[in-house]
């Protein structure tokens, strides 16, 4: 893998002068702490060249080929099927097995100088990064756009000058901030919404001049700030890295004296519980699957194993530890790393947040060394990130400004939508993997502004398509990969619209008879290059 460019070199310096008040070192030094929080990604050799081909997508099966996008030829010509080729579903996916090519390093639209990424839209000067869009000046990235110097982030945007931030909305020169919105200038803190200016901060709103949830006085609150932004500094020249904050809590024995005291008033508890309608997400799937397939399916319930099989929605249910009530810890970002012993509820978060705060003493006694111990008393964390405007969304721990969803993770800006990781601005989706602007879909992932399809990976612009991988500007498509600007094709060929529509009713009657009875199907876009493959057929 190539180093970072000598333009991202200086946008990291200029971050960190912005962010730590001075430089620490360059920025390949520091890939190793920056990469902490991310999951593994996948790096397979291109059956064309033999060159590192990265994949936003690590399950892909160990027989399927690879091949980075800019060795594809979006334009290559193939011969028609066979009738054989054509009887069923089965013959189709094993006909197509041996024109399947799995993409990665995949770059779109008006992008410029990006290195050692995959599935990025839009973006100028990013590194190492994964599923980017409409950003600059990226590094250590995943999962997020609209965005611009920002170095080891996770779940963000928008972010602009941050520094291993996670699961972020809008916020700015800020380093160590998870699931927090709307906020800047913030460090080593969680669960904070419209705050500037707070250091070691947990569950506030709209405070300012904060060290340990403790208002301060202006020249006070920066003499702290300036103290601890040196060690940090001093600390990064030193050891490249500082712990997280998780990092400085996870190993050290609860303390609930706050958490009791706060549990002791009488406003403690009295938080209105959300009214739930699931006929609205019942009716959602109910209209989709007619649709998509010509029937009426449901519950969705029903269809979790198909949802889930690639959607890559992992949620568990825990336990408060105010009060034993149930909660869900979700396999977001860095969220299962949170104690198990440190969840609360987001009211019960909130609450304490309001009222729980360091002492003077404690505060100015603050310091990287000392930070573990003083803060351990007001160290809760919390898996449900809930904010904007929500209307019944039903197991959604995570969701903003979203209504009618349903068992998922982070629904943004979205409506209608179930057993989905983080769609946004989409409706009407099941079982979709980061979908961005589309709608009426199933298991649709990595795509955007994709309608009417079912079993897609890395599409865009698309419409009216089955079991495709890689395909742009496309209508009425079934089994294509690595094409454009298609319509009425099948295995990458186009076909009469009559032909096509025969071919196309023959595949929505056999998938919604095995969905009607199975509830589940053999096939996912996934597994048709996992069929026979010929050796060196690339």
């Amino acid at each position: 893998m190539s180093k970072p460019s000598a333009e991202l070199e200086e946008a990291w310096r200029s971050t960190c002068r912005t962010v730590l008040g001075g430089e620490v070192g360059g920025l390949y030094e520091f890939e190793n702490w920056l990469l902490e929080d991310h999951g593994p990604r996948m790096v397979r050799p291109s059956c064309l060249s033999g060159k590192d081909v990265v994949s936003v997508y690590s399950n892909y099966p160990k027989a399927v080929r690879m091949a980075s996008y800019d060795e594809l030829d979006l334009n290559a010509q193939y011969g028609p099927l066979s009738i054989n080729e054509i009887k069923d579903i089965d013959s189709l996916a094993e006909a197509v097995s041996e024109r399947a090519i799995y993409c990665g390093n995949i770059v779109l639209g008006n992008s410029k100088f990006v290195q050692d990424s995959t599935v990025i839209t839009d973006c100028f000067h990013t590194h190492h990064c994964e599923r980017v869009a409409f950003s600059k000046f990226a590094a250590y990235c995943s999962r997020g756009g609209y965005s611009d110097y920002l170095f080891g982030c996770h779940g963000m945007g928008p972010v602009h000058y941050c520094i291993r931030t996670s699961a972020t909305w809008d916020c700015m020169r800020s380093l160590m901030l998870s699931k927090s919105e709307f906020s800047s200038d913030c460090y080593y803190s969680h669960g904070l919404t419209g705050c500037q200016e707070c250091l070691f901060s947990f569950h506030l709103k709209n405070q300012r001049r904060r060290i340990g949830n403790l208002a301060l006085p202006k020249d006070q609150y920066l003499q702290i700030k300036a103290k601890l932004l040196e060690e940090m500094r001093t600390e990064l020249s030193e050891k490249k890295r500082l712990p997280s904050l998780v990092e400085m809590t996870a190993n050290r024995k609860p303390d609930h004296s706050k958490l009791k005291a706060v549990m002791a008033l009488p406003e403690w508890g009295k938080w209105k519980a959300e009214a739930e309608d699931q006929s609205k997400i019942e009716e959602a799937f109910g209209q989709t699957s007619q649709v998509l397939l010509g029937k009426r399916m449901g519950p969705v319930g029903a269809y979790a194993k198909l949802l889930g099989s690639n959607s890559a929605v992992h949620m568990e249910k825990a336990k408060s530890c105010a009060s034993g009530e149930e909660l869900w810890r979700v396999d977001y970002s860095n969220f299962m790393s949170f104690p198990p012993e440190r969840l609360l509820t987001q009211p019960q978060a909130d609450f304490f947040g309001e009222h729980a705060a360091l002492g003077e003493e404690e505060v100015k006694g603050l310091s990287l060394r000392t930070a573990p111990a003083l803060i351990g008393p007001l160290a809760y964390f919390c898996h449900t990130w809930r904010t904007g405007k929500l209307s019944n969304d039903i197991e959604a721990p995570l969701a903003i400004d979203s209504s009618d969803c349903y068992h998922g993770v982070l629904f943004m800006l979205s409506k209608s939508c179930a057993y989905c990781l983080m769609p946004r601005s989409c409706e009407f989706l099941f079982g979709c993997r980061e979908a961005r602007e589309s709608s009426f879909g199933i298991n649709c992932h990595f795509s955007t502004k994709v309608s009417r399809c079912f079993e897609l990976d890395n599409c865009n612009n698309c419409s009216d398509c089955f079991f495709c991988h890689n395909i742009e500007n496309c209508q009425e498509c079934m089994f294509c990969f690595n094409i454009k600007a298609k319509r009425y094709a099948i295995g990458n060929v186009e076909y009469p619209r009559e032909q096509y529509l025969r071919v196309k009713k023959m595949v929505l009657a056999e998938l919604a008879s095995r969905l009607e009875k199975d509830k589940v199907l053999p096939w996912s876009i996934y597994s048709l290059g996992g069929k026979k493959i010929s050796p060196l057929t690339c």
